[in-house]
Parts: structure tokens; C-alpha cells; sequence
């Protein structure tokens, strides 16, 4: 009887130190996976030496905007969601094609969040466009060259992945919230079937060029709307410059383009429509100060600044400027604080012609990202946008949002 009691005893306390150490692996997971989903049998792992990464992300906005500002006076309270599936396969890997590259991004969406109920020019939760529960983004095969000096993409394209792209002003799921913030307000950059060419003929200057579907919605595969104007293209052609800086660590570039863009558009002054109306943009990013050699930790400044043409483009002129600095709360090295402003402004010929009162839009926004887990990014937002619309028949609207990005 007491040797069973104690087999007893040992076998119950070997059971509660497993559960124990079960239960302490789970934590240190949690602690410190990059991926919520990234198992500890490494299946993930297995596909990525097959050359097939899988990426799943999904954000919540909860955001609220007082009375007295806006296009509605009440205060409001709004919410919206959207994940972000990536499948992308590296047929080097898996087939032995060199340089192939296939992507398939799939997205879903719900609610406009409180978008309407500001009325400003740009969406102030940019990730809020659709009622979507899924559809294609992005499906497209790619081809490098010589040694990656030269890469080519070709299908459904999202052309603000390859031109205006900025290091620290271009992802509404971890920087600024703002659309104008994310992307300059008069460049067109369309979701659609094109193609783009990048090539690097110096170590600090690389070229691109690019052509897209100018009619297509980022949630519509498009094949109706691709084919049915020659002139329905939109194409863009920039020149990055890496910053003389980089090799003190300061990196940053400097990105000069020009664009045609092939949607259909009304003169003011004549009232003809007709495609094919130039612009262009510039979009600077530079790191200038780190706290060391090898941390991420430091601040980095941006600018961008847009022409459309004013006779067809109700925006002729857009600038924007600001900042983000990662790790400047001691010991929370991965935090970032953010903070920028944006103007958009009215053309004048449609001011003189189509809208009188058809001034400037201005906005503000400051973000605080915490890095709370590896995996979590818990976001508190606030936007003070002056004029929303830009004709005065609305109050400076104060929008406040939380975010919650997850990484599965």
C-alpha cells in the first residue's frame, strides 16, 4: 500500500511537471514568437526551406471623434478590421527557376469606421475602405537578373508597394493612419493588371518604370477595365537616390518620379475629357541620428511633396513632413513615436471655375506604436484635421483611434 501511495505521489507530481514545463513553454512562446502561429513543430519552417512563406496579419481600429467637428456634428464612435494574407513562393527554392518569384496577396475588410463622419479629403483610417470579407490584392510573378539588378513583375499589381514609397510614412498598419500620410494625395497608384521593371545601374541609383490598369478598384480583379482603353493606363517613371549618408548607418533615399495617369478626367475650363495628364512628386526619407551602432533605435524625418495638373485635378498641390522615432522611452528600444502634418491644396482653376470655396485641407496626426509582444502592436492615434473637405462648411474635426495589430 505505501509503495503504491508514493508510485502514486511521483507519478502525480511527474504529471504537474510536465503540464508545468508544458505550460512554461507556452508562455515563453508567447513571450517571444514574432508569429502567433509559428508552431514549435516548425511546419511553417519546413515550407519557408521549400521556398513557400506564409504571412497572416489582421488590425482592429477602434476610433471615436467628439461633437462640434466634421461633416457630422454629433460625436461619433466608429470601427473597422481587415487581415492581410501573403503566399509567397520563391520558385529558385521550390523549382530551380532562378530568380522566379510568385505572390499571392488576399485581403478582407469590414466597416468604414467614422471616415464619412469626418468628411476630409483624405481618409483618416486609411484601412477602412470596403465591406470585403475577401478578395485578391495582389497576384503577380516576378524575374530578377543579374545578380537582382534587374527585376521584372507582371500580373495584378499594387503599385504603391514598387513608387512613392517611404521608410517612415507608408503603412497604415503600423505608422501613420492617415491616407495622405501614407501615400502622397495627387499620385495616382493604382490596384491593377501592369507591370513594372526596376533597374540598378550603380549601387546608389536604381530606376524604376511602371504601367497599370488606371480605371480598376483595388478590390475587383479588373479584367473588363484593362483592355478596354489603350489610353486607360496609368505609368509612372522614378529615379531612386541613396543618401551619401548610409555608410555612417544614416540610411535614406531620396525618390524623384513623374507620372501619366490614364483615368478619365473633365477640364474645368473646357469641360472635354480626355486621359493622360502629367504630374509629379518627390519623397524623401533619412535617418539622422542613431543611439548606436547596431540598435534600431533613433530618428528618422520625411518629406514628400506632389503636383497634379490643375486643369484637370481638383488637388493640384499636396506637401507633407514629419518624423518617427523608434526607442525613445528607456528600455522599450522597439516603441515608436510618430508625428506629421499634411496639406492638400485646391487647384486654382477649379476654385475659379467649378468651386469658389474650394480651399486647403490641412492634418496633424501623432501615433505612439507599443510593441507589447513580438507578435502585438497596440496603437494610440490622434488626428486634428483643420477644414475637412476644404470649402469651410466643416468644423476641425479631432479624431482619436486605438489600434490592435496582430501577427499570426
Amino acid at each position: 500500500m505505501a509503495a503504491g501511495a508514493i508510485a502514486c505521489a511521483l507519478q502525480a507530481a511527474s504529471n504537474a511537471g510536465a503540464e508545468g514545463v508544458q505550460g512554461n513553454a507556452i508562455v515563453q512562446h508567447l513571450l517571444e514568437t514574432p508569429e502567433l502561429l509559428r508552431d514549435s513543430a516548425g511546419f511553417r519552417d519546413r515550407l519557408e526551406q521549400l521556398g513557400i512563406a506564409l504571412q497572416l496579419a489582421y488590425n482592429q481600429n477602434l476610433s471615436g471623434k467628439p461633437s462640434n467637428g466634421g461633416a457630422n456634428p454629433d460625436g461619433v464612435f466608429g470601427h473597422s478590421g481587415s487581415y492581410d494574407l501573403f503566399a509567397r513562393i520563391d520558385l529558385d527554392e521550390l523549382a530551380g527557376w532562378r530568380g522566379g518569384d510568385f505572390l499571392l496577396h488576399v485581403r478582407g475588410m469590414y466597416d468604414h469606421n467614422l471616415n464619412a463622419d469626418v468628411g476630409s479629403l483624405s481618409q483618416p483610417i486609411d484601412d477602412a475602405d470596403y465591406d470585403e470579407p475577401i478578395y485578391v490584392d495582389e497576384l503577380w510573378f516576378g524575374q530578377t537578373f543579374f545578380d537582382d539588378r534587374l527585376r521584372f513583375r507582371v500580373g495584378l499589381l499594387e503599385q504603391q508597394t514598387t513608387f512613392d514609397r517611404n521608410a517612415y510614412a507608408n503603412s497604415e498598419d503600423r505608422q501613420f493612419m492617415t491616407a495622405f500620410l501614407d501615400n502622397d494625395a495627387v499620385v495616382p497608384l493604382p490596384n491593377g493588371i501592369g507591370a513594372t521593371v526596376i533597374a540598378a545601374p550603380l549601387p546608389w541609383l536604381e530606376i524604376a518604370i511602371g504601367v497599370a490598369n488606371a480605371d480598376n478598384l483595388p478590390n475587383r480583379p479588373g479584367i473588363d477595365t484593362t483592355f478596354d482603353h489603350f489610353d486607360g493606363v496609368t505609368g509612372h517613371l522614378e529615379l531612386k537616390l541613396a543618401s551619401p549618408f548610409a555608410g555612417r548607418g544614416l540610411t535614406g533615399h531620396t525618390r524623384l518620379g513623374a507620372f501619366i495617369d490614364g483615368r478619365k478626367r473633365t477640364n474645368f475650363r473646357s469641360g472635354r475629357e480626355s486621359r493622360g495628364h502629367f504630374g509629379a512628386y518627390l519623397s524623401f526619407d533619412q535617418r539622422v541620428w542613431r543611439e548606436s551602432e547596431t540598435g534600431p533605435q533613433g530618428l528618422g524625418v520625411f518629406a514628400r511633396a506632389g503636383y497634379a495638373d490643375r486643369d484637370y485635378n481638383a488637388l493640384a498641390w499636396f506637401w507633407s513632413l514629419g518624423g518617427e522615432y523608434t526607442g525613445l522611452v528607456p528600455g522599450r528600444d522597439a516603441d515608436a513615436l510618430g508625428f506629421a502634418c499634411y496639406q492638400a491644396i485646391g487647384s486654382s482653376a477649379y476654385r475659379d471655375l467649378v468651386d469658389p470655396d474650394f480651399g486647403h485641407e490641412t492634418g496633424i496626426e501623432l501615433y505612439y506604436r507599443i510593441d507589447a509582444l513580438p507578435w502585438l502592436a497596440i496603437t494610440p492615434d490622434l488626428q486634428y484635421i483643420l477644414d475637412p473637405g476644404a470649402t469651410g462648411s466643416s468644423g476641425d474635426a479631432f479624431v482619436a483611434t486605438l489600434r490592435l495589430r496582430v501577427t499570426f
